[in-house]
């Protein structure tokens, strides 16, 4: 059963985009550093995939790498039998790209820090 609801936003987004709700920000959310680590079954075209997405994803981190690795395992099906895909198939394949920000709409709404931002955000967590 599915999770009713928009999903709740990430903090650091909120703070980036100036926490138009006024709600109070969470404190504690996990924030992963590091970057991803490819998964030793990723292989072939695959892996030749994670490095040339991870050559402009920045953003990614340790926490992305299983749905990173799936993502490229999926690409390589795609290439492989674009004919057999359904559009289920291809529905769900934009939406892992779009969780990952490989997709213009997707970055646009990551946000950008600029100096403004990022002194409002350090308000939050003195």
């Amino acid at each position: 059963m599915a999770i009713r609801g928009a999903s709740p936003k990430p903090t650091l987004l909120r703070l980036v985009e100036g926490n138009r709700g006024r709600r109070p920000i969470p404190r504690g959310e996990p924030m992963p550093e590091g970057a991803p680590v490819k998964p030793k079954w990723l292989k072939g075209r695959a892996a030749a995939l994670w490095d040339e997405v991870l050559a402009f994803a920045f953003w990614l981190t340790v926490a992305d790498s299983y749905k990173l690795a799936a993502w490229c395992d999926r690409q390589r099906d795609f290439e492989r039998h674009r004919k057999t895909w359904t559009a289920a198939d291809r529905r769900e394949h934009r939406s892992a790209g779009s969780e990952l920000g490989l997709d213009p709409s997707s970055r646009a709404r990551m946000g950008t820090k600029d100096a403004k931002k990022k002194d409002a955000a350090e308000k939050y967590f003195d």
